[in-house]
């Protein structure tokens, strides 16, 4: 019997050589042979004929990679596979197996064990949960100060003056965020990004970004949480 997986992963990853072998061998083994096109900065797709001539590719910021590839067709066409490497907000890793069911199953499985291993730190904190999490903290914070600005004992007015009186002063707080949150937005995938290919200058960029992170953004937060914790005592 024929089955199919099919999967989208919307998780961050960070996939070096190591990991791209070990994907391109587990598809060799179980449907056939392997072809990788890389999809680049620059706009152009690039072919390659084995993954250590993809692993050789100099990875230059200009011409950066934003998606590898993989797919694999059996000689007798029953069997064949999908994998793509995405560097997207919402997007990250697409699976698509069919074949026997036998096959398709242990190459799920191996495959989903190299995906868990290149999950980076940060991806606990994914970015739609920072735009949630955002997002209500700022809705929280602007509508109970709303009317201590407008200096109201809200029990002794009525709602719809309430309502009326703060409406413009809700717009200005949404205005006043809109650039913020731009701000904000660019931050969080300049930092965190959803995709990072370890292939030759790929890693010293990786290498760099990291000392950002844990020099400059982790040691802001343990420095505010420790000084609000010691506010609070």
């Amino acid at each position: 019997m024929n089955v199919r997986y099919s999967k989208e992963l919307s998780q961050a990853f960070v996939i070096g050589s190591s990991e791209l072998e070990e994907v391109v061998a587990l598809l060799e083994e179980h449907i056939g042979e392997v072809y990788i096109r890389v999809k680049c900065s620059d706009d152009l797709s690039r072919d390659f004929e084995t993954v250590e001539e993809l692993i050789a590719y100099r990875n230059p910021k200009s011409k950066e990679i934003m998606r590898i590839y993989l797919s694999a067709l059996s000689d007798d066409y029953p069997k064949s596979a999908g994998m793509t490497f995405v560097h997207s907000t919402w997007s990250g890793i697409l699976i698509d197996l069919k074949g026997p069911e036998d096959t398709v199953s242990r190459l799920k499985e191996e495959i989903l064990d190299v995906i868990a291993g290149i999950r980076p730190w940060y991806n606990v904190v994914s970015y739609s949960k920072v735009a949630i999490i955002s997002g209500f903290i700022f809705g929280l914070i602007g509508t109970s100060w709303i009317p201590l600005v407008l200096g109201y004992e809200v029990e002794d007015t009525d709602l719809i003056t309430v309502l009326r009186d703060m409406l413009p002063i809700f717009l200005l707080a949404v205005i006043t965020w809109v650039p913020f949150w731009f701000l904000l937005d660019k931050l969080y995938k300049y930092l965190f990004p959803q995709a990072i290919f370890l292939i030759s200058q790929g890693k010293s960029r990786f290498r760099t970004l990291e000392k950002v992170r844990w020099g400059i953004v982790i040691a802001f937060f343990v420095s505010f949480t420790a000084g609000l914790v010691l506010l609070i005592l």
